[in-house]
């Protein structure tokens, strides 16, 4: 029997982390997932996580230190890691005037800083066996920005570029980079997007009401009437890692490729205008939401 592939996924307690416990729950593979310390004993109560495959672990990937211990405990048990799927992370919904600095360092940290740590981690080994894959949810987020989205998009740009250097870097290891970029998911995400202090104390300056309160009514509306789900795009990442010469960049959803063939084709500054006019209730932006 040949030995099965070492899978480390983060972010397992719901959504794409979780429908790719499943997936991965076959023949050929042995899966070490993770979840928030805060989400790790519910994830453990779900029959899914009792599969002999499967083994989970509590894990902030913003805790570097504790990233390094679970890595050399999971190699050390399981053996060295063949595919790294990150895909924990947090999106911060804020004007750029309202995110502090803790604010704009956790949005980094776990979008960005903590997956190149895991990284770094896995790729001493990886590089002794030439082979392995690295498979990084992005975002279309990560191509295109939008207003009170800034630090989630700076996050995503970041692990685009990085993922694309690496691309370059690996290949003479034959280890495969892959960009996985989600569109709009019909999910519960958009309940667990988190707001500045600034925003959450009341200190947010209110002409900046109506970019809170259209922005959130227009993501929820798209997200609650989009056909995608989350096995969609978790079916899409267990493809890729099964494909011999799997791309650098992928569309996790199929709007993602409408927005990947406007944001190139169009000339960048009819773009902006486009999209900047078709934000919901722009024209009236500037103003206080209660006003």
């Amino acid at each position: 029997m040949a030995t099965p592939q070492i899978v480390f996924i983060t972010g397992c307690s719901s959504g794409i982390g979780f429908e790719l416990l499943k997936l991965f729950d076959c023949e050929g593979y042995q899966v070490a997932g993770t979840a928030l310390p805060s989400s790790y004993e519910g994830l453990m109560a779900d029959p899914v996580t009792q599969s002999h495959r499967i083994s989970v672990y509590p894990l902030d990937v913003a805790d570097y230190a504790q990233a390094s211990k679970l890595i050399a405990e999971v190699e050390s048990t399981l053996g060295p890691i063949d595919i790294l799927v990150n895909n924990a992370g947090i999106s911060y919904r804020s004007v750029v005037e309202d995110m502090t600095e803790a604010d704009e360092q956790r949005q980094m940290q776990v979008n960005y800083l903590g997956p190149m740590h895991l990284i770094r981690l896995v790729l001493p080994r990886m590089r002794q066996r030439r082979q392995g894959r690295i498979i990084n949810i992005s975002s279309v987020g990560g191509m295109m920005a939008m207003p009170t989205m800034a630090s989630y998009s700076a996050s995503k740009f970041a692990l685009e570029g990085a993922s694309e250097s690496l691309w370059y870097e690996l290949k003479p290891w034959n280890i495969k980079v892959t960009l996985v970029r989600p569109g709009f998911i019909n999910s519960l995400a958009f309940t667990k997007v988190l707001y500045s202090r600034r925003k959450q104390d009341g200190t947010s300056a209110p002409e900046y009401d109506l970019h809170y309160k259209k922005m959130t009514q227009f993501v929820e509306g798209i997200m609650n009437c989009t056909p995608c789900s989350s096995r969609d795009v978790a079916r899409k990442i267990f493809k890729i890692a099964r494909e011999n010469h799997p791309p650098l960049r992928a569309a996790g959803t199929p709007d993602a490729k409408v927005f990947y063939v406007v944001r190139r084709i169009l000339p960048r500054f009819l773009y902006h205008i486009l999209l900047y006019r078709s934000l919901p209730g722009v024209r009236k932006w500037g103003k206080s939401a209660k006003g």
